[in-house]
């Protein structure tokens, strides 16, 4: 059990969790609908598609010797449960296969009753799902666009799923989550970013370098709120949504310690830390202005 916790990184799965609760309490408060039954299965089927996601990357970055080679923090740099023997690179592979097929067949039910509003979505998550490690993450700056995007448009598909319909509402939590997840990946490449580059990858922080790439990502939460702020001000969300900007403080201190500190590993580990609370908190607050809105 210990090893599939690993192969699947499941301490990142909260980011689903609050991703789903954004979209269904974004399509409550625009819609006034809430379908028990599809919000479970939309909840399993993201899930399952994290872990596919995880467990494919870590296959393919243990092909590549990556992860053999990346200095290990608690945000960044692979697991070690194929490098060190724990788990055979096969069953790794057949946990990614097991997990996309389990949420290819929630993914067919919803396409049966929203086919025309979901396709794009569905196509677009498999591609990324199959393609990102081996492919994606070697074309030059698009790992974290592409990264940053597959979860927003989760957000948004759960909201279709709910609503059967996309409009502004969904449009206000795709975009604050695609750039928060983008934002996630990226601040993780710091401390892998040379190891990367000799395994063939181009993400952003090797194109850039580390100096630049740490005021691209304080660029990147100022983007954020802005996003939020924007989507409040055109009325595709409520006043209460701007409780989000209570992470504020979280953000200025990944902020300060990555302009700080960008290439030294060891005192970027705070960001890395304070990077996640950031993010999974703003798109929880988001969620529970988007319900709180719904009530008042």
């Amino acid at each position: 059990m210990s090893n599939l916790v690993s192969i699947t990184r499941a301490n990142f799965l909260p980011l689903t969790i609050v991703i789903v609760f954004a979209g269904l309490a974004a399509a409550f408060y625009s819609h006034r609908v809430f379908l028990p039954i599809d919000a479970a299965l939309v909840m399993v089927g993201a899930l399952l598609t994290h872990a596919s996601v995880n467990a494919f990357n870590n296959y393919f970055d243990y092909r590549s010797k990556i992860d053999a080679k990346t200095p290990k923090t608690p945000f960044s740099g692979g697991v070690d449960v194929l490098v060190k023997g724990m788990m055979k690179p096969s069953e790794a592979l057949a946990v990614s296969l097991f997990c996309l097929t389990c949420a290819a067949l929630i993914g067919i039910y919803f396409l049966a009753r929203l086919f025309n509003v979901l396709l794009p979505l569905v196509v677009y998550g498999a591609i990324i799902i199959v393609l990102y490690t081996p492919v994606i993450s070697r074309v030059h700056a698009l790992s974290e666009i592409v990264a940053g995007s597959g979860f927003g448009l989760m957000g948004l598909g759960v909201y279709a799923t709910q609503t059967g319909v996309i409009d502004a509402a969904g449009i206000a939590i795709l975009i604050p989550i695609t750039i928060l997840v983008a934002l996630l990946l990226f601040l993780n490449e710091f401390p892998d970013a040379e190891v990367d580059k000799v395994g063939g990858r181009r993400h952003t922080v090797i194109l850039v370098g580390k100096r630049g790439s740490a005021w691209l990502y304080v660029a990147g939460q100022a983007a954020t709120y802005a996003s939020i702020i924007l989507a409040v001000a055109i009325g595709a969300a409520p006043l209460l949504v701007l409780v989000s900007l209570l992470s504020l403080p979280i953000a200025y201190k990944a902020s300060r310690i990555t302009l700080k500190n960008y290439n030294r590993t060891s005192d970027l580990v705070p960001a890395l830390g304070s990077n996640v609370l950031f993010i999974l908190l703003t798109i929880a607050l988001m969620a529970c202005g988007f319900g709180v809105a719904s009530f008042v």
